[in-house]
């Protein structure tokens, strides 16, 4: 597991492994999210932008692309009606995470995963899942480990596991071999943005219904 301070320089293994998955679009979120956040400097991000860069696959635009973007700038448009948030809290995140969230609402709910445990599914594009995770205060996720690599990171709040305490900007990579239990501090709910390619294998009761299951 490696776990990230809120300074804002990541070290060169760390931003060469963020940036090298930058196209998947559940990891362009996440990392958008966390140079937000963590206020990362310019400098910073145009090393993360340039190596992002060297992978991503030219594309081909229409000759009169231009001229259609000039002429959708012209047509303008009515201001929507916007409507308001499930958890007042979320209005404080960055707007590109908070409009995906917002989105997200319109189309489904949040799903019920346990005892004080919600999870909003962004809808992202490609092979990875990209969801927010809600813990209200005190509440903690079922022990478990993973099927797959998972990257986590606190936008909102403060949780804690057997490794270490996250606040909004720390983030953790985890794998297979990490066994974990995060739990929101008492004080207020925690809000997770998560990134993963599979799912999770859960201990005690819950896992002995996912294997019944086959999941």
């Amino acid at each position: 597991m490696i776990r990230v301070s809120q300074e804002t320089v990541i070290d060169d293994a760390t931003r060469a492994a963020l940036a090298s998955g930058r196209a998947e679009p559940a990891l362009r979120v996440f990392i958008d999210t966390l140079m937000e956040m963590r206020g990362i400097s310019e400098q910073e991000g145009d090393v993360i932008a340039a190596l992002a860069l060297e992978s991503e696959t030219p594309a081909t635009m229409s000759p009169s692309a231009l001229d259609m973007a000039f002429a959708a700038i012209e047509r303008g448009g009515k201001p929507s009606v916007r409507r308001p948030l499930a958890y007042p809290e979320l209005a404080e995140l960055p707007v590109a995470l908070r409009e995906l969230i917002l989105d997200a609402e319109g189309k489904r709910d949040w799903a019920w995963s346990g005892p004080g445990i919600r999870r909003l599914d962004l809808g992202a594009k490609g092979p990875l899942k990209l969801e927010i995770i809600r813990l209200d205060a005190g509440k903690a996720v079922p022990r478990h480990t993973h099927k797959g690599g998972e990257l986590t990171l606190c936008v909102h709040g403060a949780f804690s596991d057997s490794i270490a305490t996250y606040g909004p900007g720390d983030f953790s990579i985890t794998d297979g071999k990490v066994r974990h239990q995060p739990k929101a501090h008492d004080d207020a709910p925690a809000y997770a943005l998560a990134v993963t390619d599979a799912g999770l294998n859960f201990e005690g009761v819950l896992g002995a219904i996912q294997r019944v299951f086959g999941q």
